[in-house]
């Protein structure tokens, strides 16, 4: 095959993606928006009403006309959530609302019940308070604003969202078909199956659910040996069920690793094999036409952090939706050592109270608990090896990577 083994930084890796990938027109497909929770947004989605559709009140009270101060007021009628006012407000008047409804033509402030008392029609307020308690039509949300941007995974907040814009249907992205290929002798999925030099296969369910949590259906999720043969077969299926095939395992260069030599039988296009990062050096990049297949470390910590660095953004090239890593720039909560720093190191990370990124214990890609308390990972430059508390350094936050 002659691929390439040298190791190219991130960004090479990342254009290289783009390269293969970029410039797809995907023909989204609209659905309704009660049935779109998981789905990739394929196009910017505009308001098509105004957030408030109308002037209404802040909480349950007495609507006064502007300007009309006094101390009692006689009472018009009572207008409810989803009822309008029928009565015109008149100086020394005041119509009784609740949380929700409209005020009057003409309401300058509603004043909470709490400040009020009511008897045989007269309304005594007790204290005018100062604080209007309305909430003015089109202060949330004005016809055509923005409401969510292409390329976000909807969720019941965003469906929640649209459906209150007004928007019943959205153009989604076509849903992509993803495989999964855990490979290696020692993986076991059932804990009946463990003895001495066996663990337990994390790569393939945690790939699963990143799959579902971005957009993408899981059509195939199996086990593989360490057998060229069996890689080849399982590989040529996967290919021929998805849009993308990702590989955990057997990426490097041991006497059992044979999926690069798989790629090479199925006549994949290997466009880089290793990249100067860590944890994931040795992650490998093909394609076979209009199809996107991963080869990703063993190592689960690994297999996370190159799912979201390639895996995630190589999928929303092939629907035509922005790429772009929601990347921040925090402090650091406590001082950084490490002493080998020849690549660049991504490391887990929780966030603090006070929005400082905090180090994780961490004992090398194979520490699969460090995530359970991980919001994401921040990284280190290549050549750094210490950095003190409160140094800014660039966060990605696992929940929401993508902009």
């Amino acid at each position: 095959m002659g691929e390439d083994r040298s190791m190219i930084p991130l960004e090479e890796a990342w254009a290289l993606v783009e390269e293969a990938l970029g410039g797809r027109a995907a023909v989204p497909e609209t659905v309704p928006v009660r049935a779109a929770q998981g789905r990739l947004l394929a196009a910017d989605q505009h308001a098509r009403l105004e957030l408030p559709p109308f002037d209404k009140s802040a909480m349950d009270g007495y609507a006064l006309l502007a300007g009309d101060v006094r101390t009692e007021y006689r009472l018009l009628e009572t207008v409810a959530a989803g009822q309008t006012p029928s009565a015109e407000l008149l100086p020394g008047t005041t119509v009784k609302v609740m949380t929700g409804a409209p005020v009057p033509a003409g309401t300058g402030m509603v004043v909470m019940r709490e400040f009020t008392e009511e008897a045989g029609g007269t309304v005594r307020v007790l204290r005018h308070e100062g604080k209007c308690n309305i909430r003015l039509r089109g202060e949330d949300v004005r016809v055509g604003d923005r409401v969510l941007s292409a390329g976000c995974v909807l969720d019941a907040l965003d469906l929640a969202n649209l459906i209150a814009c007004g928007i019943s249907d959205v153009p989604v992205a076509p849903r992509l078909r993803l495989a999964v290929l855990s490979t290696g002798d020692e993986i076991a999925d059932d804990p009946a199956d463990l003895r001495p030099g066996k663990i337990m296969n994390t790569n393939g369910p945690m790939l699963a659910h990143l799959a579902g949590a971005n957009g993408l259906t899981v059509v195939a999720e199996r086990t593989i040996p360490d057998d060229l043969e069996q890689t080849v077969a399982a590989l040529r299926e996967a290919l021929a069920a998805a849009d993308v095939v990702v590989l955990s395992g057997g990426v490097s260069v041991g006497d059992f690793d044979y999926v690069l030599d798989a790629f090479r039988q199925v006549g994949l296009t290997v466009h880089f094999s290793r990249i100067a990062v860590k944890p994931g050096k040795p992650t490998v990049f093909a394609t076979a036409g209009e199809k996107a297949v991963f080869g990703l470390p063993g190592n689960p910590v690994s297999v996370c952090l190159m799912f979201h660095l390639f895996v995630v953004r190589a999928a929303r090239l092939l629907c035509g939706v922005p790429a772009s890593l929601r990347e921040f720039r925090l402090p650091l909560a406590g001082d950084f050592r490490r002493r080998n720093a020849d690549r660049l190191q991504f490391s887990p990370a929780r966030l603090t109270e006070t929005g400082a990124v905090e180090p994780l214990a961490y004992h090398g890609s194979a520490h699969l608990l460090s995530l359970a308390a991980a919001d994401g990972f921040f990284s280190v430059p290549a050549g750094v090896t210490d950095l003190p508390a409160g140094e800014p350094v660039t966060y990605l936050d696992l929940r929401e990577p993508y902009a």
